[in-house]
């Protein structure tokens, strides 16, 4: 741990959790409403056994944003019956994930003075809560709420600093935020489908909870989430997000070229580009026939073929422009020499032949396709980098209520309510009532 102590975290933690409750996983995306059911168990039974999944194409939602609230409510109510019937069980709140382009990572500097004094327990209780604070707004949710360090008389990168004297005690923190309208919305429509909403999370943060291993997290990662709508970016340092940001493209994206190109619908070529479709190369491409129909005259689909080359033609540009985007994105960040050279890929989109290889290409580093690091326990049908998300959204829980060494303290997800819920305020509660 660095900021805050495990000791502290698990104790945090450990006043919600319990062994045996149900836990209900919901992910927003823009191809799929996925839903796990899960029942909390012993950390060293893994964490959580796997009760129920389900999982329906999206309705309602644009880029992270609400557009048809009925056909949303009605992906999200027929999600989490599929869940709810392989269970065997009813669920009445959900862990709710989301993304989308309007979510934005800004970074806050505050600071307290200490005229010379020790630091202490409460002094970093302060300096917190005033960090928290000077986030909030009237126009803006904020999700999470992050130390990526403190400073200590102008000296930034101290991890800890109870116990040093100082005339001046500071926090860099970040805050993912959203627009309260679009949130209220999101929310709105899981209330609709008879749901209470437990936490809302950032869906790039949660499939690198699911996905990361413990190396990574230590000796920093990029994760990059590649999903049906956006494409998440999300860089990782000594065990804590130092970097968000959300592009908005995605495997839709690919799909509508790969319908532009052969000239059928966008379920056709969705089809198409899952059985068929590859970024990479091989020397039987340009002889094998796959099947590929087309649009006729009468505006019904024909049956027809073509060469896989031609197909990986209209993939690969999308995709290698995707990983462009990327890498600009990651040369902005601000990061400098302290950007990781690990490149860790999941989300629906990042299971296309080829991909790991393509992106090691165009970004210039070690690329590893992840699935979920719980994958064992998940079962076979959820195992896939499209549950990551949701994954997340389960072991992000495990992980702060069982071994301590798993509690990476960083991630604070809030409520439905702006103060008082989430892992944050059970922090700086628990630290009220132990120090």
């Amino acid at each position: 741990m660095s900021s805050l102590d495990q000791r502290v975290l698990a104790g945090a933690v450990t006043k919600t959790r319990k062994v045996g409750q149900i836990i209900c996983s919901l992910d927003l995306g823009a191809t799929k409403i996925a839903c796990l059911i899960a029942r909390t168990t012993e950390p060293s039974a893994g964490g959580f056994e796997l009760l129920g999944h389900g999982q329906q194409s999206s309705r309602g939602l644009k880029n992270g944003t609400v557009i048809d609230m009925d056909g949303l409510e009605r992906s999200i109510r027929l999600a989490v019956e599929d869940a709810e019937r392989m269970a065997g069980l009813q669920v009445s709140s959900v862990r709710l994930s989301v993304s989308g382009g309007s979510m934005k990572t800004h970074r806050v500097k505050i600071a307290i003075p200490m005229d010379g004094r020790e630091i202490t327990q409460k002094d970093v209780v302060k300096l917190l809560e005033k960090a928290l604070a000077s986030g909030e707004s009237d126009k803006h949710q904020i999700l999470h709420a992050i130390p990526f360090c403190y400073v200590v008389d102008g000296n930034d990168g101290v991890r800890d600093p109870r116990g040093m004297f100082a005339d001046e005690l500071g926090v860099v923190m970040n805050l993912i935020t959203m627009p309260k309208p679009i949130y209220k919305n999101l929310v709105l429509c899981v209330s609709r489908a008879h749901l209470n909403v437990d936490s809302v999370s950032a869906g790039s943060v949660m499939s690198a909870e699911a996905v990361l291993v413990e190396d990574e997290w230590d000796n920093g990662v990029i994760c990059v989430d590649m999903g049906g709508g956006t494409t998440g970016i999300s860089v990782y340092l000594n065990g804590t997000l130092a970097h968000l940001e959300t592009l908005p493209v995605g495997g839709n994206h690919v799909t509508a070229d790969v319908a532009q190109g052969i000239g059928t619908t966008i379920p056709a070529a969705e089809r198409i580009k899952t059985l068929h479709g590859t970024v990479i190369a091989t020397e039987t491409a340009k002889s094998e026939l796959v099947e590929a129909p087309k649009l006729g005259d009468d505006g019904r689909l024909q049956s027809a073929r073509m060469p896989r080359a031609e197909l990986m033609g209209f993939i690969q540009p999308r995709m290698e422009e995707t990983f462009e985007l990327v890498s600009r994105t990651l040369s902005q960040s601000g990061l400098g020499g302290r950007l990781p050279r690990r490149v860790v890929l999941t989300g629906g989109a990042s299971e296309l032949p080829g991909v790991r290889e393509l992106a090691s290409r165009v970004l210039a580093m070690q690329v590893r396709l992840a699935r979920p690091v719980n994958s064992g326990i998940l079962g076979e049908e959820c195992q896939r980098p499209t549950f990551s998300t949701a994954a997340g959204l389960l072991t992000f829980d495990h992980a702060r209520g069982g071994d301590p060494k798993a509690a990476r303290k960083k991630l604070k997800p809030q409520g439905e309510k702006p103060k008082g819920t989430g892992l944050f305020a059970r922090v700086l509660e628990w630290l009220r009532e132990n120090f």
